[in-house]
Formats: C-alpha cells, sequence, structure tokens
C-alpha cells in the first residue's frame, strides 16, 4: 500500500512539475504595416542586400559560396517577418561612404551615429552596435587611452571608414595602412604599428582561431559604439519604411538568439602584472648604467632643491620608476628650465624627468607618455578686476614663467597680450601681490604652494585656461630605446601610486609664521562693526518715531484721497451726463436743421432746371450757396463733437492715393484758374498703386487743406505733392506675417504763395473756432473748425498735420502718415463723386458749372441739330472728337464720358444710339429740350 501511494505521488509530482520546466514558444512579432504597404510587398519576388567585407564572425564565406554570419542571420530574420526573400549580396570594400548599388535594393553597413548624411541615402534604425577596441601587444603597457596614441604608429585597415571618426582626439599620428585584422595584427607584433582599432568580435575571433597570444585589448570603446544599419536610396520611400518597420519588429529575444550564437568570444585584455621588459631593453640598461638626471631647483612644488639634494613631486616619481626598472639614476641638480635644456641638448644629461611638450619643444626632444597633467589658471589680487577668461585681458600686465609651457601657449596663440616674463613661480606671485603685475598665468598647484608658503592672502585664482601642463620625461632625439623602457615604466604604474605622490606634494601644510596683518584687520572690523550696530541703533529709534507721524499722516491723506475720489466720480456722473445731454442736443439739432435745409437744397436743385432768367438764376444761386454752406457747417460741428467723445470710426479700405489726388485737381482747377492763380498737382513715380487709407478722411482733410490755400492765395499758385518712401520691413511675435507685408511713410504737401501766417498764430489756427487774428472774416469767411478737425483726423489716422509759414511768403501744410500698408487689391471706382464731394466742391464755387454750359454752349450751340440732321458719319465723328477735345481741354468729365460715348456709337454705326446721344446732348447745357 505504502508502495502504490509513492508511485501516485511521484506521477503527480511529474505532471504537474513539466509545464513548469518547459518554456512556451515565443511567437515572432510581425511587423505593422499600412494597407498600402502589403499591396506593394505582395507583389514583390525578393529584395537584393548587398554586404560588404569578410569578417568573421559578422558574415564571411562558409568556403561553398554559401554566406554565414550575424549579419546573415539578421537578414533572414527579416525575411521571414517580410514573408519576401532577401539575397545577400557580398560586396567589395570601399573606403569611403556607401554610394549607388545598381545591382542591390539596399546595403547592409556601419555607421556612426552623429556623421553627416550620405546626399541621396537614409538609414534605418540599428540591427545591432558594434563596439571598437584599441588592441596594443600584450607586453605594451604604455598604451592605457586613445591619448596615449599621440604620435603612434597606428595600423589602419582599409575599407573600415569608422576608425578616423574614432581617432578624432589624436592630434598627430602615423597611419600605417593594412588590409584586414590580420595584417593589423602582424603589424603590431612585429613592431610595426603600436595599435589598431576594430571590432572587438572580429578581432577576438581572429585571434582564437590563429591562436595569437601576443594582442590584448587596451581600451574598450564602449561610450562610442557603431550602427549596424541598412541603407536605402531616398527615391526608394517605400521599401525604406517596410525594412525599417521590419527591424522595430525585432524582438529582445530574438536579438539575444542572433548574438548568442556568433558573439560568445572572450576579449583579450593586456594583462599588468608590472613592467615588462625585453631582452633588447634589458641589454640596453645593462649597456648603460649611469643614465643621468636633471632635476630644477626653482620649481616647487615638482622640482627644487632642499638641503643640496632634489626634492619634489617629480624625484619622487623618478624614485617609483627606479625601482620598476631596477635601476639607480645619477641624480643632478641644475638652474632653472633653460639650463637644463641645455644640459639634455648637450649630452651631460640623459633625462628630464619634468619636462611638458609643447611646440616649440617637440621638434627638439622625444617625449614620454604625460603621467601628470595639472591645468593652468589665472591669479589675480583681491581688489583686482575680474578676468574669467583669457580673451577678457586688454591692457593688463601679465605676468608668466620664462620659456616654461604657459609662455610658449601664450607666445603662439595671443601674440597681442602685455607679458612680463619672470624667472620663477615665486617671482611672479611676488610682483603679483605688490602690484607690479595685474595677472599670473601659471598651474594651480605652484599657485597653490607658493601662496600658502608666502602667506601672499591677497592672490586668489579667478578661472582655468584651455591649456594644462602635462608632465613628461623626455629624452634626446637619438635614445629611442631609452623612450620606449621609460614609456613601459611610467605604463606599469598603478593610477593610485601617481595619485598618492601626487597628494603627497600638492596638499601641503606649510608652517608659516603667523600674520598678525590678518589679527589687526579682525580687530578693526569687530569695532567697526559696534560702531556701525550703534549707529544704526539710534537711527533706527528716530526712524520709528519718523514712521509713527508718517503713518498717522498717511491715514489723514488716506481719508482725503477717499474723499477726493468720491467727489471726482461724482464730477464724472455729471460730465458724462452733459456729455450725454450734448450728444443728444447736437443729434436733434441735426435732424431738426438738416431735414429742412436739404429740402432747400433739393427744390433749389429742381428750380435751377427750370429757371431761365438771369437775375432769378442768380438768387437761386445764391440761396443753394447758403444753404450748402450752412449744412457743411452742420456736418463740421458733428464731425467735431464725434471726434473729441471718441465716437467717430475709421474705415480702411483699398484706395489709389493717385486717383484720390486727380479728383481734388478735377474739383479745384477751375476755381484756382478763376482766382487767377495756377493749382499742381503731382505724385511721386515710387507711389504703391493701392494703400490701405480711410478714404473718405483723408479726402476731408486735403479739401480743407486744398480750398483754404486756394481761398487765401491771390498771386502765384498752390502746389500739391504726394511722395510714399519704403520702410524696412520688421516681425513682431504678436504678427509673425507682417514682414511679407510692405508698409510706407506717406506724405502729402500743400504749399502755397498767400498771405502766410504769422509764427505766434501758427498752433491758434488749429484749435476750434479760432482763426487767424486780424483776419478779414467778410473777406474769407469760415468757421474756424476746418483745420482742427484736419489736424484731429490726421492724429487718429496715426499721423500728423504741421504747417510752416511765413507772412506774405505762403504756408506749407504736411500730412505726414508714418506707418502705411501698401497692397495688391484693386482700389474702388467711386464713379460719381459722393454728395459730400459734391456739396463741397459746388460751395467752394457756385460758378464752376454754370461757367462751363456757357462755354459750352458757346462753343458749340445747337450744332447737334445740324449734325443729326446731315447722318454723315464723317461729320458725326468730327462733332465727337471736337466735344472730346473740349472734355479733355477743360476737365470736365461729364463731356468726356459723352464724347467717348458717341465716338464709339459713330465707330459702331449704330445710329439708334448716336441719334439718342445727340437729343441727350441739351442736357449738358443745363436745360431740357
Amino acid at each position: 500500500m505504502k508502495v502504490t501511494l509513492t508511485v501516485l505521488l511521484c506521477c503527480l509530482l511529474v505532471l504537474f512539475q513539466a509545464p513548469l520546466r518547459a518554456e512556451p514558444p515565443q511567437l515572432s512579432p510581425a511587423p505593422v504595416l499600412g494597407k498600402e504597404e502589403l499591396v506593394w510587398l505582395a507583389g514583390q519576388e525578393q529584395f537584393r542586400v548587398g554586404i560588404r567585407g569578410d569578417q568573421v564572425p559578422l558574415v564571411f564565406d562558409t568556403g561553398n559560396g554559401v554566406l554565414a554570419g550575424t549579419y546573415i542571420d539578421y537578414l533572414a530574420r527579416l525575411s521571414e517577418k517580410l514573408a519576401v526573400a532577401i539575397e545577400p549580396v557580398l560586396l567589395g570594400r570601399d573606403a569611403g561612404p556607401v554610394t549607388a548599388e545598381p545591382a542591390t535594393d539596399a546595403v547592409l553597413t556601419t555607421r556612426m551615429p552623429g556623421m553627416p548624411v550620405v546626399p541621396g541615402k537614409r538609414f534605418t534604425d540599428p540591427l545591432m552596435s558594434l563596439t571598437y577596441g584599441l588592441f596594443v601587444s600584450s607586453g605594451d603597457a604604455a598604451i592605457r587611452s586613445i591619448a596615449d596614441l599621440e604620435g603612434a604608429r597606428i595600423a589602419v585597415i582599409t575599407g573600415d571608414p569608422n576608425q578616423y571618426p574614432l581617432l578624432d582626439p589624436v592630434e598627430k599620428f602615423t597611419p600605417v595602412p593594412v588590409a584586414g585584422v590580420s595584417e593589423a595584427v602582424g603589424r603590431v607584433l612585429s613592431g610595426k604599428a603600436d595599435a589598431f582599432l576594430a571590432p572587438v568580435p572580429v578581432v577576438s575571433d581572429y585571434l582564437q582561431s590563429a591562436m595569437v597570444n601576443g594582442i590584448g585589448l587596451a581600451v574598450l570603446l564602449d561610450t562610442r559604439p557603431v550602427d549596424v544599419v541598412l541603407q536605402v536610396d531616398t527615391d526608394n520611400e517605400r521599401l525604406y519604411q517596410v525594412l525599417n518597420k521590419a527591424v522595430a519588429a525585432i524582438s529582445h529575444s530574438e536579438h539575444r538568439v542572433i548574438r548568442q550564437s556568433w558573439l560568445q568570444s572572450d576579449q583579450p585584455t593586456v594583462q599588468r602584472t608590472g613592467v615588462e621588459l625585453s631582452a633588447s631593453d634589458i641589454d640596453w640598461l645593462e649597456r648603460h648604467p649611469n643614465l643621468k638626471v636633471a632635476f630644477r631647483s626653482d620649481w616647487p612644488p615638482f622640482e627644487f632643491a632642499q638641503d643640496n639634494r632634489p626634492t619634489g613631486l617629480v624625484p619622487d616619481l623618478v624614485s617609483r620608476l627606479e625601482s620598476q626598472l631596477n635601476v639607480r639614476f645619477t641624480r643632478t641638480l641644475a638652474g632653472g628650465r633653460m639650463a637644463v635644456e641645455e644640459q639634455l641638448r648637450s649630452g651631460e644629461v640623459d633625462i628630464l624627468p619634468g619636462l611638458s611638450r609643447t611646440p616649440r619643444t617637440e621638434g627638439e626632444f622625444l617625449f614620454t607618455r604625460a603621467y601628470l597633467t595639472v591645468p593652468i589658471a589665472l591669479a589675480i589680487r583681491d581688489d583686482g578686476r575680474f578676468i574669467g577668461d583669457l580673451r577678457e585681458l586688454r591692457s593688463e600686465r601679465v605676468g608668466v614663467v620664462n620659456r616654461q609651457a604657459a609662455h610658449d601657449y601664450l607666445l603662439i596663440n595671443h601674440p597681442n597680450l602685455d607679458l612680463y616674463p619672470v624667472q620663477t613661480v615665486e617671482e611672479g606671485l611676488l610682483a603679483l601681490s605688490n602690484g607690479d603685475l595685474d595677472v599670473m598665468v601659471t598651474h594651480i598647484p605652484a599657485v597653490s604652494y607658493t601662496v600658502a608658503r608666502l602667506g601672499l592672502s591677497n592672490l586668489r585664482i579667478t578661472s582655468i585656461t584651455p591649456y594644462q601642463y602635462d608632465l613628461r620625461l623626455a629624452v634626446r632625439k637619438d635614445d629611442v630605446e631609452l623612450h620606449r623602457i621609460l614609456n613601459k615604466a611610467l605604463g606599469s604604474l598603478e593610477a593610485s601610486e601617481t595619485e598618492a605622490i601626487y597628494n603627497r606634494w600638492i596638499h601641503l601644510d606649510i608652517e608659516q609664521e603667523a600674520d598678525y596683518t590678518v589679527v589687526r584687520r579682525v580687530v578693526m572690523i569687530a569695532i567697526l562693526v559696534v560702531l556701525i550696530f550703534l549707529y544704526w541703533n539710534r537711527k533706527l529709534s528716530r526712524e520709528v518715531d519718523e514712521r509713527i507721524r508718517s503713518e498717522n499722516a498717511l491715514r489723514r491723506s488716506e481719508d482725503e484721497l477717499r474723499a477726493a475720489k468720491l467727489e471726482a466720480e461724482r464730477l464724472a456722473r455729471e460730465a458724462e451726463a452733459a456729455s450725454l445731454a450734448k450728444s443728444e442736443f447736437l443729434a436733434n439739432m441735426s435732424h431738426e436743421i438738416r431735414t429742412p435745409m436739404n429740402a432747400v437744397i433739393g427744390y433749389s436743385d429742381l428750380l435751377s432746371n427750370s429757371v431761365t432768367d438771369p437775375q432769378q438764376r442768380n438768387y437761386l444761386d445764391s440761396i443753394r450757396a447758403g444753404s450748402r454752406s450752412l449744412l457743411m457747417l452742420i456736418n463740421d460741428i458733428l464731425d467735431l463733437s464725434r471726434i473729441e467723445a471718441g465716437k467717430m470710426r475709421l474705415d480702411y479700405s483699398a484706395v489709389s492715393v493717385r486717383r484720390l489726388l486727380d479728383d481734388v485737381r478735377h474739383i479745384f482747377d477751375l476755381r484756382a484758374r478763376e482766382q487767377g492763380i495756377t493749382l499742381e498737382v503731382s505724385v511721386d513715380s515710387g507711389m504703391p498703386a493701392a494703400m490701405m487709407l480711410d478714404e473718405t478722411r483723408l479726402r476731408q482733410v486735403l479739401f480743407n487743406l486744398v480750398g483754404n490755400a486756394i481761398k487765401f492765395t491771390h498771386d502765384g499758385g498752390v502746389t500739391v505733392r504726394a511722395t510714399a518712401r519704403p520702410l524696412k520691413p520688421r516681425k513682431t511675435e504678436a504678427d509673425p506675417e507682417s514682414v511679407e507685408r510692405q508698409y510706407y511713410k506717406l506724405v502729402v504737401t500743400v504749399s502755397d504763395t498767400g498771405i502766410g501766417i504769422p509764427q505766434d498764430q501758427v498752433e491758434r489756427i488749429f484749435d476750434a473756432f479760432e482763426q487767424q487774428e486780424g483776419q478779414n472774416t467778410r473777406r474769407y469767411g469760415g468757421t474756424g473748425l476746418g483745420l482742427a478737425i484736419s489736424r484731429k483726423l490726421a492724429r487718429m489716422m496715426g499721423g500728423e498735420l504741421d504747417v510752416e509759414s511765413e507772412p506774405g511768403a505762403g504756408s506749407v501744410f504736411t500730412v505726414t502718415l508714418p506707418r502705411v500698408e501698401a497692397t495688391v487689391e484693386q482700389a474702388e471706382d467711386e464713379g460719381a463723386p459722393k454728395e459730400s464731394d459734391r456739396l463741397l466742391a459746388q460751395t467752394l464755387s457756385m460758378q464752376e458749372r454754370g461757367w462751363l454750359r456757357e462755354q459750352l454752349a458757346a462753343d458749340f450751340g445747337d450744332e447737334w441739330q445740324t449734325v443729326r440732321e446731315s447722318g454723315d458719319p464723317e461729320q458725326m465723328k468730327d462733332f465727337a472728337r471736337r466735344l472730346l477735345a473740349w472734355g479733355h481741354r477743360f476737365r470736365s468729365r461729364s463731356v468726356t464720358r459723352y464724347g467717348e460715348k458717341l465716338l464709339a456709337d459713330v465707330e459702331a454705326f449704330n445710329l439708334d444710339a448716336v441719334n439718342s446721344a445727340l437729343e441727350a446732348f441739351p442736357k449738358l447745357l443745363g436745360r431740357e429740350e
């Protein structure tokens, strides 16, 4: 029974655990394609994708013409998702960017993010990313970063365009061209190259398959990955969209499966277990046992003399190198930098341990890799002008240690600075503290050390320059073996060892004498603070009393202000009521007076067609002139009231200034000729065809000005001129489209040779109901409203009306509209003059129409009857042409239009229309037939 139960339990356990151990199959997600894309994809048989290079395990030929590798698996996965065959095509290597490939639909290539876009090409999202590495010989510990490649020989693989962008931080190196990874490895192992860059999976696979052990990974460039993408022509948009969506549909598990199949090689790293010297290196050191190292005695805390022996950061580092190389250097003390450099040139010493590579020195010596880098900074006095950058230096006296790196950099890159070379950092900082220099340019450790040791409390560091000291060991150009050995020794030092030596000397507690100056300053400041506190306390008590009095006065002022506000509100209500009453009165007056006045004008116009007696017509013309003058006065008063009440609104539309001034000339020309003066109207050639203006108000202003000019001018003439000057376009946030509009400054001047205006009367004439003092009212008439209304209208349009005048010489009135928009809209044709213009013109000269009719009757009389009865087309045509010429001569629009219509009917041989036109000729003469 127990055995049976145990067997059953085991079976149940197996049944329940089996589903837990089995992983369910994960479906491959399909790309999300649109309807048009699916239809297009169904019509495609296959895609040909080009692949460059032969790089195991990315892509390679298995030997029978079949391609395999990571790239091939990715293309196969894309083919499954799109259900379309993808044929990989192996292409040749190309050092430059991928160009047109006529035999392929797309190209699988690599591209670094941020690189310039290839013209005519588009790139999909990345399928995967490749990590490049910096590979060196396993025994070379001198190269630990990209910066260590400065001046090195680098094997550059042909056909890989990603290497040079990765080498951008290296200013100077010697490229050694190679065909592939195998040749690059051979060059490094043979000593013909120092390093090479390549994809880590490719190098790892090659080293394992070739069983090469002498190459190691010095730096993994994982911060600058290279993307593997599909490149498609820009004109093949549909293919690009389909491939891009298929790439996006590859899941993380699918990526993982592909990468695990090919990218599992271990990365060969450089083992750093101490300095590794070759047999030739050891032999060279044995043949040169007494290598001399020269130290400076004037450069603390790096190199200086103490008890006649070298001391500082650099001697400690040299001691560490001696233990690494198992040698003992001969140490000597020299003077300044120039002295030690001269000793190295002459061969007196073999090594300078603390030299910075500059444009001046790199051509003379061989330099090892930098073992310490310190920034060069600007030091100033506390009371000096703050300087945050070398470019802010103008006439300041700039101190720099003679022939040091900072001196060389400033001479080359900032030749305009006023440099004061000093022998040591201590000398320069003392001169800066005493005011002999304004700025000291040197490295931060020297400033910290010297300031702490000498107690220069009035100095401070303001900013870091873009330059720096990179401390290196320098040897002569012919000591190549020594240069290589020192590089290996420096490369074997751990960063913690170098940092410990640096911290030992840079962060020092310098023992110095007590500075009682600081104590005295503190005591004086404390006494001053106490005095200020006592003074402020007394002043505060007085201010409290004053504030209490001020608050009482403020309360009284608030009460008075509240009462004044209530009184002002009451007066405002009364003024508003008075204004409303005035408006109602003016409206009623307008209605009550204008209604019978219009009747008087209407019946006068009717009577003018039937009255033939000259004396009666003269009486009738006086009635019509007086009634129209009264109506204009009423209109002026109403306009002035609306303007003052803010009720007048401007109506902007497209207006032709040229046509408007032509109307002015036609209306006032006859009146000017009757008065024996000339009227000239001119428009600037640059005037736009149409501008956005209120034509009614601008016409009212011009009629007032021209009418006044003719009225007060007895000899000479009146000139009207309009000019428009284009303004520079400006764009504002409120109206970003305003930059596309064109604006003009419109100026209209009305000048005359009349009686002029005295200077003390110039502003008076613009006041309502005011006229020039001493003006003959009986002779000139007027109410004093025209100029007041004109100036207010000009200001409402955003402009101004000004006058310049001299008694006896005439006046110049100028209407200036500073910003008028030009428009491409066509200005509306007015047709017949408006009622207000007609009334104004008739009021200015009631004799104009009668004089024209009399002149027309005198020139043509009843000739129209003779022409009609003759029936001769040539006579009719001659009659029409003479009428047309008469209309142009006397500038009569009605006669001109009549002549044009009659001539057109005669030329069309429309006898009915000709007879009707001839029968209507008496109406031009002002009589009914």
